[in-house]
Order: C-alpha cells, then structure tokens, then sequence
C-alpha cells in the first residue's frame, strides 16, 4: 500500500471507522472470540482453543470466514480474526448473577435478564484485556455454562456449549449488521416466544435455527441470505438487480439466476424489485431463486422465492410469501398473481409471476404488472389541471374540491415515479446523489460531480509506475475507495475519498433497522 506507515494508519482508521457504522457493509472486519470459563465450571472445557481457532479462520469451506467471503461473493471478509482464552474468571455463575441483579432495574427473567448476559460479557472482555488480549472492536464471547446465543451492542455475541454451532454464530453476528430475524407471511408460531411468522423464512440465515441448514464440521451451517438481507448489505453487484417497469415494459421474460452461487458462475438477474406502492418505491415484492448449493446446500431443490419488503413503523420488513398452506417455493410451470389496489374505473392492478423452466443454476420466469403509480385508485377522482408545466393533465383527490399546489407536486411526484429511482433498494440515495459506482459494489453514496470525478480518474488509468512496482508516481497515492482500489491520486483526493465513505451512511435515503424493531449504529 503506498505512502509512510503513518498515511497507511490513518487510512486504515478511517476505512475501519466507515465500515464499523456502515450500511452497506464492505471490506474487512476481523472478529476477536473470548474462551471464559466460570469459577464454579473451571474444570470443564467444552472445546480445546485450536477447535475454536479453525472453526474463525480455518481452512474448512464452513469455517466462519469461508461462510462470509463466500456469502458476501469476498464483499465482507474477517481476515485478521483471532481467539484468545481459556480464561477463567473469578467469579462464579451465582456471583455474576448477583453482580447483574445489582446493575439491573427490574428483577431477572423480565427483558432486564439480557443483564446477566451483558455482565458475561463484559466481565470476559474485562479479564482478556487485563491479560494482553488485543481485542477488535467486533467480539464473540464463549462461556463454559448456560443454554443461550444472544447479541448486544455492548460486546457483541455470546454463545454457550449447547449452541455452539456456525448457524447460531453466524446469525448473532449477522444481528450486528442492523438485520432483525426473518419472517413468513404464514400466521403461526414457530416458538413459545416468536412473533407470527418469525422465524419461519426457511431459506433464510436469520430464521436459524429453523432454517434449512447442513451439517458440518461446527455443527448446523447455512444457509445463505434472502435477496432482500443481501440487498441491503450491499452483497449484490448492481448491475445484476432489476427494479422492474424502470425501462417501460410491463412484461417480458428474463433469466434468474442462483444466489447459491458465486456470481462470476452466472449471468442472469440475481433479484427483481417488483413495485407495488405509488407513495413508496422501496415497497416492492423481490424475486430470488436458490439452489442446493454451497452454504444453501441443506436446500432441497431449486426455488424462485417470492418476499414482500414493506415498510412498518420506523423499520422495513421482508416477509416471505407462501404459495399454499405448506410450499413458499415456485417450481417449474407454477405461478403467482397478487391483486393491487383497484383504479377508480374498478380495475384491479396485477402482478404475476411465471416460472417457466428451471435449470442447474437458472430459472426462465416471465413477469407481467400493471402497476401504475398515475392512475387514480378506488374512491380517488381525477380532476383536471390547467397548468401543464409539470407535464401532468389531471390529479386524483380524495373528494370533490378545488386542486391544491400539494396535489400538483404529488401527482408530478407518482408521473416521476420510475424516473426518480436513478437509485434502488435498500441502498437508496437521497435526492441529489448517486451511487459512486466504481465497481458493481460500490454503493456509497456521492454527489453527482464526485461520482463523475471518481470515474475520470479511474479512466485516466493512473496506477503504479511500473507492473511489479507498489509504489504511485510523482507524489501520487492509492485512492482506496476500497480493498484492491488502486488508482493514484492526490493525496487530497484520497482523503476525500475517506470522507466520501464515512459520509455515505447520511446520504442514504432509508437508513433503518431491517426486520427488526431498533435503531441503527453501534
């Protein structure tokens, strides 16, 4: 990496700091696991240190960093993890719990009871670093006694001996990434204290342990990510999603492939945005399909799954939609139609689906939707407008009375409604920027001209001086907008690049917890 050792650290600080509060999540975050046993548990260790160790960053395809770089297509990597322990603490299982009792504000085994788990924690974390442990600011601590997996922002995960398996590991870390748990459309409780639904996106790593895993050397694995967790964390290439109606058509067949598999094994749409909401274009149904391969390998067959994203509260929601009382999957020569709302003529708008052959990796789906963000709905009537600077002939209201200038700017809105989606997603930008672009992973959100810039300079093909040469030119440095960027700059402009990263988290149009009620940030 070029520049002095104190250039590489400042950046490195900074590329940490945007990664550790963002939303996309991209480039390398090591982890540090905690081993800490109990006072009143100290003969007993349910795995040996080196078990630990392979199980973070081995080799084995499921270790933990194999399941990241690969369900992230190496988008998001842990290299760099390390474990440190046995501890053994100084306190026992009753004293932590006197010590959480004492902090807590009502008494244990009301939501307050995540205390004594917190205390765990924190008490490991404590003992580590008084004995030299350089911990990263992601952990994972692994306790000798107890029944339970959880998360916190506060030191991060906690497993115990009965749910130390990568399913549940992956999962908790995932939580940290501002991702709820996943959820059906199906009014049923998968357990005592799931919400309906919860739990029950069997496709889906954040339904574990509900999901359809695979064994492995740690236990349950897999599997993947739903189209809509991976849009969110920017694990897709942007130039493989389609936001359907954005060219015009209203029907048309397209190839689906795989998200089981590397996408440079492919070549068809990875996932499709279906629009169903005029008054918010990131309310769509996304069509995925996944196959029994890789980390999806628990997967029985080849499935086209349907989810509806939908905004709830301060949060947005996937939910994936069964097809009948027991399949949630589309197979070949099957289809789905939803009804939208109907238009003030009593046309119902439609939505369908068609798979129409499936195939290894691909499936060939024909989709057709008359959704149309103009129209007037049910009850609404179509007034006309005088004024046609806004290119609109008529608004809809919600009765009989004189047209208002919000009434222009918001029919003007729902005609622009295709064309204000120059971004997508989850990723949306706000009005005004743009998606950097530098490569098909580059969600970071940037003004025009910054985008414009970055592009130039990477046209301008300014790299090393010399093909075996580490070193730029003539005072230049790597811009590193990200791991492997490594067009020179100025030294200005690569610190601009950093405050574009660090900024784009604030740019984004919806910056809110996904499939979970919370807040965002650490």
């Amino acid at each position: 990496m070029q520049g002095t050792s104190s250039h590489v650290g400042q950046w490195l600080i900074i590329f940490l700091l945007h990664i550790a509060n963002g939303i996309p999540r991209r480039g390398n975050e090591p982890w540090s696991l905690i081993l800490c046993k109990f006072a009143d548990l100290h003969d007993y260790q349910p795995k040996p240190r080196e078990w630990f160790e392979n199980w973070i960053h081995g080799e084995d395809e499921d270790s933990i960093v194999n399941y990241f770089a690969r369900v992230s297509n190496g988008v998001y990597t842990l290299y760099g993890s390390n474990v440190f322990g046995w501890y053994t603490l100084p306190y026992s299982q009753k004293d932590i719990l006197s010590l959480a009792n004492s902090d807590a504000s009502a008494p244990l085994g009301s939501d307050s009871s995540f205390k004594y788990f917190d205390k765990i924690k924190e008490l490991c974390v404590q003992f580590a670093l008084e004995n030299g442990a350089i911990l990263h600011r992601q952990k994972i601590t692994v306790i000798n006694g107890g029944t339970t997996a959880v998360y916190g922002k506060e030191n991060g995960v906690l497993l115990t001996p009965s749910l130390m398996f990568s399913s549940v590991l992956t999962h908790e870390m995932v939580h940290s990434f501002f991702i709820g748990h996943s959820y059906s459309d199906r009014k049923i409780r998968i357990f005592p204290y799931a919400m309906s639904g919860e739990y029950d996106d069997r496709y889906d790593l954040m339904s574990t342990a509900n999901a359809y895993m695979h064994r492995s050397p740690y236990g349950m694995s897999g599997p993947g990510l739903n189209g809509a967790h991976l849009d969110f964390l920017g694990w897709l290439p942007m130039d493989r999603i389609l936001y359907f109606g954005r060219d015009g058509r209203q029907n048309y067949t397209l190839r689906l492939s795989s998200l089981s598999i590397a996408h440079k094994n492919t070549r068809g749409w990875l996932l499709v945005f279906i629009p169903f909401d005029r008054a918010d274009g990131s309310n769509y149904y996304t069509i995925e399909l996944r196959t029994p391969h890789n980390y999806d390998r628990g997967i029985s067959q080849n499935a086209v799954l349907i989810h509806r994203v939908q905004r709830s509260g301060e949060n947005y929601y996937s939910v994936l939609l069964s097809q009948s009382r027991a399949f949630y999957e589309l197979t070949e020569d099957t289809e789905w139609v939803t009804f939208l709302e109907p238009s003030n003529a009593g046309r119902f708008q439609i939505i369908r689906v068609t798979v129409r052959r499936m195939f290894s990796h691909d499936a060939d789906i024909t989709i057709s939707s008359t959704f149309d963000p103009v129209i007037c709905r049910i009850g609404e009537i179509p007034k006309m407008v005088i004024e046609s600077r806004f290119g609109i002939g008529y608004v809809c209201l919600d009765k009989n009375r004189p047209v208002l200038a919000n009434d222009v700017q918001m029919q003007q809105k729902r005609k622009d409604f295709y064309k204000m989606r120059t971004t997508f997603g989850a990723n949306s930008c706000k009005p005004g920027y743009v998606w950097r672009g530098l490569d098909a992973y580059d969600y970071v959100c940037v003004e025009v001209h910054r985008r414009q810039l970055a592009h130039a300079q990477t046209m301008g093909r300014r790299f090393h001086s010399s093909e075996n040469s580490t070193e730029c030119q003539n005072g230049l440095v790597e811009r590193n907008a990200f791991i492997g960027d490594l067009v020179c700059v100025t030294p200005s402009e690569q610190y601009m690049t950093s405050r574009d990263n660090m900024d784009s988290m604030h740019h984004l149009e919806h910056f809110e917890f996904f499939n979970g009620v919370d807040t965002v940030g650490p």
